[in-house]
């Protein structure tokens, strides 16, 4: 792999549905059965991974905080590493290269630390390590709305279903649910439950836990994989320079020779 792949091409253009399929999951349309069959208490009978098409992602709602892109499930599922994955996906797609002169995105010194409360910084962090990205349209709408009614002391938000609808401009119940659900997943919200009187449903509390191991963890490994991304990107930068330098040597060799100035020898006389 001496040329430099388009991670990015990978990514967005080559299905991760395909990717799943010739790994060998069970597919059927846009679910598929996770291979991580004793996380799961039947075995996994119904189809615990969703793909989504306009992300290009996936995840299994019992075994991941997030989602995963197509090299990350290569990885996850060869336990190998990411020229490993990269190999893998070349091996079986056309995968075109970066041209002469593209440069690859430079590495930040940037290490993830929040607390509790520090909801101003969140969505920058998130950004930053690619996670932002992995989230559907619908949560990324809900978030900042979250933010919005949250105390910056406390990290506390209390908002009903119905304000996060009209905030957010999410038109269902059920995406409400199902995104607050996964912020729980990926450890940086508590739903504070409690039942309510009568038929007028309370206001919902939630509290952003930031500074919980298990998310900071998240955001840090994210961070490493793109980390990790750019650092092959660049080796195969380098890689591919060596292999152009190797492959003109010869010429080089021979026009010196060619070149090269040697002295006259001095004409014969009678």
């Amino acid at each position: 792999m001496s040329r430099l792949l388009d991670f990015e091409y990978i990514r967005k253009k080559i299905s991760i549905v395909e990717v799943a399929s010739q790994l060998g999951l069970v597919v059927n349309g846009y679910r598929a059965h996770c291979w991580r069959k004793e996380s799961h208490r039947n075995g996994d009978a119904s189809p615990s991974i969703a793909f989504r098409k306009k992300q290009n992602t996936g995840r299994c709602f019992v075994c991941d905080d997030h989602t995963w892109s197509n090299l990350d499930l290569v990885m996850l599922y060869l336990s190998c590493d990411l020229r490993a994955a990269a190999e893998w996906i070349k091996a079986r797609f056309t995968v075109p290269t970066l041209q002469k002169g593209d440069h690859v995105i430079k590495r930040q010194a940037w290490h993830p630390h929040f607390r509790a409360s520090d909801t101003d910084s969140v969505v920058d962090a998130l950004v930053r390590c690619g996670i932002w990205a992995s989230l559907s349209n619908a949560e990324r709408s809900i978030l900042p709305a979250l933010f919005t009614f949250s105390d910056r002391d406390s990290g506390l938000a209390e908002i009903s279903y119905r304000g996060l609808m009209r905030f957010s401009g999410v038109g269902s119940p059920a995406t409400i649910s199902g995104a607050l659900r996964h912020f729980e997943q990926m450890k940086f919200l508590k739903v504070i439950r409690t039942r309510g009187l009568g038929p007028v449903r309370r206001v919902g509390r939630y509290h952003f836990t930031f500074d919980d191991p298990d998310f900071q963890s998240m955001v840090g490994e994210a961070l490493r994989r793109q980390r990790d991304e750019i650092a092959l990107q660049r080796e195969l930068q380098l890689e591919a320079r060596r292999a152009r330098y190797k492959s003109s040597a010869p010429v080089q060799v021979i026009l010196s020779s060619l070149t090269e100035v040697r002295p006259r020898t001095p004409p014969q006389t009678g």
